[in-house]
């Protein structure tokens, strides 16, 4: 890309790709610069540091999970097990397919128990309109028996997040293909259904 001026979100992208490549912790400026096929000043021109820069990637990655999984949870039109199932396969096949970017988030949020994290926040808010959402579709349960189950299956999803492989599972249940993580997120289902 010489020769063109590089955006914001071009940089942006780059620290993605770059989080993805080498881990967040062995990321460097020069490094994004040549993945966005820039140089340091121009991104300086944009970030103040390299610590404004990844929190802006991570702060727009997590703002994108969370437009697609609110639009699910919202969508009262499909049962609340779709639903459910579809924001479980959302997270795993979205950790599977950017494992970094998924660590990156859960690590400060979960490792270093960083609450305030924007990653914190997003998962507690997913969480939340889970946990809200069962409440309605579920009026004759106990709201907090709802959220209980809720944690629990969702704690299981973010271990495995954080860690895939974690536990030997079966193969059709390795969230190591779309189609296995289809599996798992609709297993995860049966036994939030299952834990009612």
């Amino acid at each position: 890309m010489p020769g063109k001026t590089p955006t914001p979100r071009l940089i942006l992208e780059a620290v993605v790709t770059c989080i993805e490549k080498y881990g967040i912790d062995k990321v460097t400026t020069r490094k994004i610069a040549v993945e966005a096929g820039t140089n340091i000043a121009s991104i300086n021109y944009y970030f103040r540091s390299k610590d404004e820069l990844m929190a802006e990637a991570l702060s727009m990655t997590i703002k994108h999970m969370m437009e697609d999984v609110f639009i699910t949870i919202d969508d009262t039109k499909q049962p609340f097990e779709s639903a459910l199932a579809n924001v479980f396969f959302y997270l795993l096949d979205g950790s599977r397919q950017f494992p970094g970017i998924s660590r990156a988030h859960l690590y400060r949020a979960v490792v270093q128990r960083d609450r305030e994290s924007i990653s914190a926040q997003a998962m507690t808010r997913v969480f939340d309109r889970l946990a809200q959402r069962a409440a309605r579709e579920y009026p004759s349960k106990d709201p907090k028996e709802l959220r209980f189950v809720v944690s629990e299956i969702m704690g299981s999803i973010m271990f495995a997040m954080l860690s895939p492989g974690f536990f030997p599972l079966p193969r059709e249940f390795q969230p190591t293909s779309s189609k296995n993580a289809r599996a798992l997120a609709d297993l995860y289902t049966k036994q939030f259904k299952a834990m009612l």
